[in-house]
Formats: C-alpha cells, structure tokens, sequence
C-alpha cells in the first residue's frame, strides 16, 4: 500500500514593522495560527509547513540613516545583522512546529517579496500558500500595496489570505 505524500503548505512570513519589536508580524503568526487549528488540526503528519521569509534589500544599505560615512565593515555588519534577524524570525516558526509536533523547513530570500514568493511557488510547488493580510482599506492600499493581494493573482497554487484580528491591530493600521 502507497502513502500518500504530506500535503505542502506554504507560508510567506516576515518581521513585524513596529520599533523594537524582533518578533513576526501580527499577520504571520495568525496566518501560521489559522493554518494550524484549521488545516493541519491534529494530523501533523499528514502535512509539511514551508515557511519563507523575504528579506528586502535596503537600497542604500542604510535604513534611515546617512550613507556617506559606510565603511565596508558597516556593510558586513548590516548584512550579518539582516541574516540574524531572518534567522530569528524563522526560528520562531520551527520551533512553533517543533512544539506541536508538524514537519516544516525554512528558508530566507532577498528581493521584492511579490516576485520571490510567486518565484518560490514555482519553484517548490506547494499545494497552498497562506499569507497574511493586514486588511487594509482601498485608500491605504494604493500607498502601501499588498504582497497578499498580488499573490492571489499571480501565484501558480490556491492561495488563502488571512486577515489579523482586529483587535490585534496596532494604532496604525500599516504597522504590523
């Protein structure tokens, strides 16, 4: 008798944007919430969380600070200082999945999260995709974009957005 190969969900994950908060963002920890309780449930070994992170690059390597002063020691920190960063944050969701007993790997990518994501749906064909959402409004939507909203057009699997509670929500609503 064949077994059924576990089915692969997808999770496009990032840091949360609020100052001094090293922790994933309020949409990606419900997103990987939701997929549990709702997907996975109690048949951890019927699936496999993928979990990707994209990190994008600064275009100056600065932030918001000048860039007239860089050594390349400066550069080397940052980038060193960026991968920390991803590692932690990936590290979170392992380590969720590790608790509750579910297979995942994880892995990080620099670049415009739009593009990486649809990229990385090719490329490891997963059978879902669950992103987060922060439930923007049409006027915040235009300034901001949304990775989600271009991941249901534009990724090659079923995609399911999920939208953070409301009560989660930060003071300003792009914040996550």
């Amino acid at each position: 008798m064949e077994t059924e190969a576990p089915t692969r969900i997808m999770l496009a994950v990032n840091e949360s944007s609020i100052k001094g908060y090293p922790h994933p963002s309020i949409s990606s920890r419900t997103a990987f919430e939701w997929a549990v309780k709702k997907i996975v449930r109690s048949n951890t070994s019927g699936f496999v969380l993928l979990f990707l992170h994209v990190q994008i690059p600064d275009e100056d390597g600065f932030d918001d600070m000048d860039s007239i002063y860089a050594s390349p020691d400066d550069f080397k920190g940052m980038k060193e200082r960026d991968k920390i960063r991803g590692l932690h944050l990936l590290e979170y969701f392992v380590h969720r999945c590790d608790e509750i007993g579910v297979p995942c790997e994880a892995w990080i990518k620099k670049g415009d999260p739009t593009e990486v994501i649809c990229s990385e749906v090719k490329r490891v064909h997963p059978d879902l995709l669950v992103v987060g959402s922060r439930g923007l409004g049409p006027f915040q939507r235009v300034f901001v974009g949304t990775v989600s909203e271009f991941c249901v057009k534009h990724a090659d699997c079923p995609v399911v957005t999920i939208r953070r509670k409301a009560e989660e929500a930060p003071q300003d609503p792009v914040d996550d």
